[in-house]
């Protein structure tokens, strides 16, 4: 026997929000950071984007001066950030002066490389004449030297251009010290960087710029390894001699087309190439570490070059998808077209030069079968005729082939001869390159090239209407009700992201949704089910590929020419490159306002950012950045590592996708395989553990899904409703999608069906072979409520940081109602697994709950029939798991909630807040009117609620609910009264009083506010005791004077009265005698080795009730956690063995639910 006193102070947690939302605003939220703080950079240039395809980077040349030519062939200058002009290395004591900036000599000799250069200069004492900026590099403009100094957050500058912010400044770098982004390294090119990526594999960068060059860097040295696009003709080059000035000739492949877009395949073994010149070309990186001599010239071997016979205009996007092996790419007539490309039967080593073969064997590589128009009118007949062949590993070409690629194509218009037979002088230089180009390709012995041709159905025209600037690819996700898990993603100059599925028959694309935006998309980033798009009118919208919702907008200020050409995504901040104002870093969250953010580019960039890439390698998270005539290396590596003392051993996240500091991602090995075999058994068993079940609840409470503030914490809700998804559908769940709410967080629904092939019938089949399975509904919710900022700080442990300690685990959610729920996630799955599963189930997760399930009940009205199972016959129980035992010792059943009616009374005079000195006593105050109205809803003797009939409709005490009460008042030592209060009686509570004015004694407010609840029990009509609340109030005041109206009153004096119903929830009341209650009971008993207590608590959740109507369905409660689980409160936790004895009572409850005819 327990006594009164081990009973939890807690015990009768409420589990409606603290924080309901009275003003929440509906989808996408604006974030506009502060205008003073927007920093600008005058804008001189663009990079050239749109070259004609017909035009090569060789023909742009003869317009320039000989200077220019001779800059272009010039080294591209490699520098490191600790190196001044004079060739010293900053040191302790060493003075930057704007003299030493200024020199303009730089010493061509090859100087040591660092990479962590930042931890010797941080040892210096460097101080400069200049003021003090917020560049993390900052060039003169008659030096190429970078030099280092101190970025800052809120960054402004008078319009002198002086520092005004020196002891902010100060502050900021102590307190945001670990966030700042350290620039590892800078290389100079002698034209702009256009696109840029990472091999991290091969430990290799890899840069397109606009001169058509490949640049080519390692990472260990630093240093400029090649340039892919020259060709080299000293075979005994090194990396320190590798220069334009060494390849003085054109690539027999590779134009100087400008490089737009590049690709790497997962394997990093094949790069792809695409720009200007209309072509896609495939370069083989498996040779790049091979050390034979005979191999240097093909390091980087271009195997493919796919084309077009229509006239695509310049490639701006290209994305290669291993999954369907096949490049799309986003071409400037606004089509997008794809090619498959096999390389299984490709010898990929330059070495097996004696292999045969045809491009012919290749399933998806096409020939060039027949000429169209494009083919110049004096083509032989033998051009029908198969147009290079590959004999001995060589590939042969005809002229006729090169004439069939973009840049040599014959074009009635512009290769027509003028009077007499003339030429112009590019015409005559197109021609001259055509053969030069088609002469080395005759010569050239050294690898195969495969010219591949696009199939005239391989394309969508007209796919945007407008140029299609990004391309890319996500997986395993369920879209606008499609049967397909894998989509291309377009965004287009037209400003509208179309979205296309893969069609298996005709291995085409199907559009499957369209979503507007106001301006042109240049840049886009996927991160897990969310799509950053970066605009043409220097915003950033967000939108929800699993609910086709925009979320979010950023806005940044009026400069509506700055145009975000790249972005990416790592650590909860974006990473921008502008046209305008260079590459800054922002936080997504709001809290960590936009307008701290720190401007990362130099002042040489003109402002321009053409390409942002983010990448790991060796525990570090790198940024990239391609600018006007530089590449940027940054270590953006989260510095604040985290640790838990869990049972499962977890590590710092290194992969840029992920949206914190954890790998809160689902891998796809961790789906179980249904069939069970010797293979798949023991790893489905492993996945099915109560180790694994604790290794996603570590995952599952770091999502931060505080529903109270949604401009903080929208992303964080939407990637966790996401991971749900994917652990659902994992585990093998027939459908799993995500249901839109318009002003909140989604709805998860997942559906698993019955599986058992027992006497129960096969799967589809009823009770005893009936056509009907049982079919239950799991309710849930997997928001949370606050635990930051002043909320943790009594909290012993990280509050999203799952914490095992004296067997329980500690986390915010962790109880409430995470923790729950994955144990019947696991239930269900296990038995799904075992096909034992003898009932359909249905899970239904909410992430609004805390706030008052907002648009909860609309979308399960609109959804109904997909929740029901159509014509199935509907749902039969309702289960959840979201209360608490009434101690620490004894598992309990809970079988009634009470419900709930929130209101704000406001009475507001006419006149304003005045001095009780003067005005006093002049006329009614609307404090004393709100004295007067409240205490005519209690009776002041009684403490009865003054509603009339309030308490008509309150079931009489039966005859075994009152042995229920007696059973818990023998066991816990609670009079059974103080119970029957607590649990089944009606209560009005006044919350608070707030008044407008000054906080002094002389005051008489204008304004008086009064929140006040009431707690209704089963049987009573909410509508009606809220029509009644409204209405006697309105009569009561209308008493204080002479005048009165239905909605709004006002007496004599001008005091106004209003009422505002702002939350509701329905009382619940359920059979703790019927089918399910049963088998709960009996299974607990077993489990626990004890008889459990039917119990009912005072406070409210809002859907179970409405559920209940809505599919005629009994609810039962289990509750899962102890009474001491502070739920709401510091320190939330979960005894460990509650959990686990949950995830066996469920397993065994719905294995018996299918047998309940």
């Amino acid at each position: 026997m327990t006594s009164s006193n081990n009973i939890s102070s807690n015990n009768f947690n409420i589990h409606e929000s603290e924080y309901l939302s009275q003003d929440r605003k509906p989808l996408p939220l604006s974030s506009t950071p502060s205008t003073e703080n927007i920093i600008l950079t005058p804008r001189t240039h663009t990079p050239i984007r749109l070259n004609s395809p017909h035009i090569n980077m060789a023909e742009l040349a003869i317009h320039n001066n000989q200077k220019q030519q001779q800059q272009q062939q010039q080294r591209s200058k490699q520098s490191s950030p600790l190196f001044f002009s004079d060739g010293k290395v900053s040191g302790p004591g060493t003075v930057v002066t704007s003299a030493s900036i200024a020199t303009p000599h730089f010493q061509q000799q090859q100087q040591p490389q660092f990479s962590n250069f930042s931890q010797i200069s941080n040892n210096s004492s460097t101080t400069t004449s200049q003021p003090s900026t917020a560049l993390l590099s900052s060039f003169s403009s008659s030096s190429e030297m970078p030099i280092t100094t101190t970025p800052r957050y809120n960054d402004r500058q008078d319009l002198n251009g002086e520092d005004t912010d020196n002891d902010n400044n100060n502050n900021n770098n102590n307190n945001n010290e670990t966030n700042l982004p350290r620039l590892v390294h800078k290389w100079s090119h002698t034209h702009s960087i256009l696109c840029c990526l990472a091999s991290p594999k091969n430990r290799l960068l890899f840069c397109g710029t606009q001169d058509g060059k490949i640049l080519v860097y390692d990472m260990n040295t630093y240093s400029l390894t090649d340039i892919i696009g020259l060709e080299n003709n000293n075979n005994n080059n090194n990396n320190n001699k590798n220069n334009e000035q060494h390849h003085p000739h054109p690539h027999p492949h590779h134009q100087q087309a400008s490089i737009l877009t590049i690709c790497l395949n997962k394997d990093e073994t094949r790069l792809f190439v695409a720009g200007s010149d209309s072509l896609v070309k495939i370069y083989n990186l498996q040779n790049q570490n091979d050390n034979d001599n005979n191999n240097k010239n093909e390091k980087y071997q271009c195997t493919h070059v796919i084309y077009s016979l229509v006239d695509i205009g310049d490639i701006f996007s290209i994305h290669w998808c291993d999954l369907t092996s096949t490049i799309y790419i986003g071409a400037q007539n606004a089509s997008i077209l794809w090619c498959h490309i096999s390389f299984d039967n490709e010898n990929l080593s330059s070495k097996g030069n004696n292999q045969q073969t045809n491009s012919k064997n290749h399933k998806h590589e096409h020939e060039h079968e027949q000429p169209t128009q494009h083919d110049h009118h004096n083509h032989n007949h033998n051009h029908h005729q198969q147009q290079h062949t590959i004999s001995n590993g060589h590939t042969t070409k005809n002229v006729s082939d090169i004439e069939r690629l973009p840049h040599f194509r014959y074009d009635k218009f512009f290769d027509s001869k003028g009077p007499g037979g003339s030429q112009n002088t590019l015409q005559t230089n197109h021609n001259l390159l055509k053969r030069r180009y088609s002469k080395n390709t005759n010569e050239s012995h050294h690898h195969s090239i495969k010219l591949i041709e696009c199939k005239s159905d391989d394309i969508i025209r007209f796919a945007h209407n407008g140029y299609v600037y990004c391309l890319d690819v996500i997986t395993n996700v369920t879209i606008d009700n499609s049967s397909e898990s894998t989509f291309l993603i377009s965004g287009g100059g037209d400003g509208i992201i179309n979205i296309w599925s893969f069609n298996n028959k005709s291995s085409g694309l199907t559009k499957v949704a369209s979503l507007e935006n106001d301006e042109s998309i240049l840049s886009m980033k996927i991160q897990n089910s969310l799509l950053y798009v970066g605009l043409s009118d220097c915003s950033i919208n967000v939108w929800d590929l699993l609910t086709l919702q925009m979320i979010r907008s950023f806005q940044f200020g009026d400069n509506n020419f700055d145009e975000i050409l790249s972005l990416d995504i790592y650590d909860n901040s974006i990473y921008k490159g502008s046209s305008s104002t260079g590459l800054i870093k922002l936080s997504i969250l709001n809290h960590q306002f936009i307008s701290d953010k720190i401007l990362m580019s130099s002042e040489i960039e003109d402002g321009v950012i053409n390409a942002v890439k983010i990448f790991p390698l060796d525990n570090k998270i790198y940024l990239l950045s391609g600018a006007t005539k530089s590449l940027s290396l940054w270590d953006i590596t989260a510095t604040t590592t985290t640790t838990t003392t869990t049972t499962t051993t977890t590590t710092t996240t290194t992969n840029p996708n992920h949206n914190s500091k954890k790998n809160l991602n689902i891998d796809e090995e961790d789906k179980f395989n249904i069939n069970n075999n010797n293979n798949n058994n023991n790893n489905n068993k492993k996945k099915l553990s109560n180790d694994d079940m604790l290794t996603m609840l570590e995952k599952y409470v770091a999502f931060k899904t505080i529903s109270k503030n949604p401009q903080l914490y929208l992303e964080e809700s939407r990637h966790c409703a996401q991971f749900l998804c994917k652990l659902l559908n994992n585990f093998g769940a027939y459908q799993t999608k995500l249901l839109p709410i318009s002003n909140g967080n989604p709805i998860v629904f997942s559906e698993f069906k019955a599986n058992h092939n027992g006497p129960g019938g096969g799967p589809g089949g009823g009770p005893g072979g009936g056509n009907k399975r049982p079919r239950l509904l799991w309710y849930a919710h997997y928001d949370v409520v606050d635990a930051t900022k002043n909320e943790a700080k009594d909290w012993k442990t990280d509050p999203f940081i799952l914490t095992a300690k004296e067997g329980n685990l500690y986390a915010r959610g962790v109880s409430d109602n995470k923790g729950p729920t994955l144990a019947a996630i696991y239930s269900v799955a296990e038995l799904y697994y075992h096909q034992q599963l003898n009932c359909d189930v249905v899970f239904i997760i909410e992430g609004e709950e805390e706030c008052g399930s907002i648009g909860f009940q609309k979308v399960i009205n609109d959804n109904k029939q997909l929740i029901s199972g159509g014509t199935s016959g509907g749902i039969d129980w309702i289960i959840l798991s979201n209360s608490y035992w009434l101690d620490d010792l004894t598992p309990c059943l809970n079988y009634g909630l009470r419900g709930v009616i929130n209101a704000s009374i406001t009475i507001k005079s006419d006149k304003p807040d005045r001095h009780s000195g003067v005005d006093g006593g002049v006329s009614r105050e609307p404090t004393m009117d709100m004295m007067h109205l409240l205490s005519t809803l209690v009776d002041p003797i009684t403490r009865k609620i003054q509603l009339p009939g309030f308490y008509k409709d309150i079931l009489p005490l039966t005859l075994s609910e009152k042995k229920l009460y007696d059973n818990i008042a023998q066991y816990s030592g609670i009079k059974v009264s103080t119970l029957m209060t607590k649990w089944r009686e009606p209560s009005l509570t006044i919350h608070k009083i707030q008044v407008s004015g000054p906080n002094n004694n002389t005051v008489i407010p204008q304004i008086v506010k009064a929140t006040i609840s009431m707690r209704i029990v089963p049987n009573q009509d909410l509508s009606k005791i809220k029509q009644s609340l409204i209405d006697t109030l309105n009569e009561n005041f209308a008493k204080l004077s002479s005048s009165s109206s239905t909605s709004t009153t006002t007496d004599k004096s001008g005091n106004k009265l209003s009422i505002e119903i702002f939350h509701q929830a329905e009382p619940w009341l359920g059979d703790h005698e019927n089918k399910v209650y049963s088998i709960l009971f009996k299974n607990l008993k077993i489990h626990w080795n004890q008889e459990p207590l039917f119990i009912r608590e005072g406070g409210s959740i809002p859907s179970i009730r409405f559920l209940e109507k809505c599919f005629n369905a009994p609810a039962a409660q289990i509750p899962c956690g102890q009474s001491s689980d502070n739920a709401h409160l510091k320190d939330e936790k979960l005894r460990i063995i509650n959990l686990f004895k949950l995830r066996a009572i469920l397993t065994d409850t719905f294995k018996e639910l299918g047998d309940i005819s």
